[in-house]
């Protein structure tokens, strides 16, 4: 009986070792899992990086102002003798808005005037008699040609004091409400009236710094009244700020728009709006994009394997985000299947139209990998 011991003793063995070299076998084959990268691809869906042009629309209000604007005030002191002023009617340059009484000042420009003529004849008479002999010495010539000279000044300084009686219009425009009224006694303090050239109107209004390389003297923008209907008129920037404001983080730019037809008045709000491009940049599908503790990355496909690379937002557009990053136009970025990639893993590429919404869901699971 030890001989069919034994033999059952090597049956045992044998099928041990046979268990053992299965178990062996197993671990020796290659594995299903998405977990191990080099051993088999990970199915993706794969979608191009792009250049794409930033371009952005800025809308600010401002307050319109009359292309020159003045409030006008007499130079003098006096009683108000004429007034012409009539609420926003259209002056020229020089027309007469006030006088004030001047009859002290003319009496000074007729004495001015006879002092000179006298002066004048001195002179005259001096320099007739030294013709014919030298009897008058050169230094009372000297003393008369300076009273001569000051009788001029004295005339010149008395015409204009005459001039600031009356108040005439520095430049063409509309003259607004005066308060004024004849026989009022008025001095430098006082206001007579507006004047306003708005033939064009001025429009500031604020523009974040970010476009400060954007909006210079020339661009065109596109204005509307605030609170009216919508209609827009046409206009250009004529003037930018030399500074930001370091309060708003914005500086000023000035619009013109032309008013010829008198439509709107100072004072108007308005809304401004400009298109402005900030260039290009490379843009990738918003999916695309994930986050770590390190910021956002996203997977590019390199050579067929999988390479995780930083990104940096600069805007989000419908579906898509503008980035910058060590990858180029051309590029391809992981945009389904995100979920089971690794660095370094193989991709096998999948057409994005041949999908249907199961095979979708288990890549955006990462089901599909399992």
């Amino acid at each position: 009986m030890a001989l069919p011991i034994a033999s059952a003793g090597k049956a045992t063995v044998t099928g041990v070792l046979i268990c053992w070299l299965a178990a062996c076998s197993q671990d020796d084959a290659p594995s299903s899992s998405p977990w191990t990268a080099n051993q088999q691809a990970i199915p993706v869906v794969l979608e191009p990086v792009t250049l794409l042009p930033l371009n952005e629309r800025v809308q600010s209000v401002g307050t319109a102002r009359a292309l020159r604007s003045v409030l006008v005030y007499p130079e003098t002191s006096g009683i108000v003798t004429e007034l012409t002023i009539e609420a926003d009617r259209t002056v020229a340059t020089g027309d007469v808005l006030l006088r004030l009484d001047a009859r002290d000042e003319e009496l000074a420009v007729e004495l001015a005037q006879v002092q000179l003529e006298d002066a004048e004849r001195v002179v005259k008479r001096y320099k007739s008699v030294n013709t014919l002999n030298t009897n008058i010495a050169e230094s009372q010539i000297d003393e008369a040609q300076a009273t001569l000279d000051t009788a001029r000044i004295a005339l010149a300084q008395a015409e204009i004091n005459l001039t600031r009686r009356s108040i005439t219009a520095p430049f063409s425009g509309h003259v607004g409400i005066t308060e004024i009224d004849v026989g009022d006694r008025i001095d430098t303090n006082s206001v007579i009236t507006t004047l306003d050239d708005r033939s064009q109107l001025l429009i500031n209004f604020a523009v974040p710094e970010v476009y400060v390389q954007q909006v210079v003297p020339g661009s065109p923008v596109d204005v509307q009244l605030w609170d009216g209907a919508p209609q827009e008129i046409g206009g250009e920037i004529v003037a930018v700020d030399s500074r930001i404001n370091e309060g708003s983080r914005a500086f000023i730019a000035r619009a013109a728009i032309d008013n010829s037809d008198d439509r709107f008045r100072p004072g108007m709000a308005f809304e401004i709006a400009l298109n402005v491009s900030r260039g290009s940049f490379l843009s990738v599908p918003d999916v695309a994009v994930q986050w770590g503790a390190d910021g956002a990355y996203i997977w590019i496909d390199n050579e067929g394997k999988a390479d995780r690379r930083e990104a940096r937002l600069i805007k989000r557009l419908p579906g898509m985000l503008l980035v910058e990053g060590d990858f180029a136009e051309g590029n391809f970025v992981v945009t389904e299947g995100i979920q089971a990639v690794r660095q370094g893993a193989q991709l096998r590429a999948l057409n994005a139209n041949s999908l249907d919404g199961n095979i979708r869901a288990e890549l955006g699971s990462g089901e599909g990998q399992r």
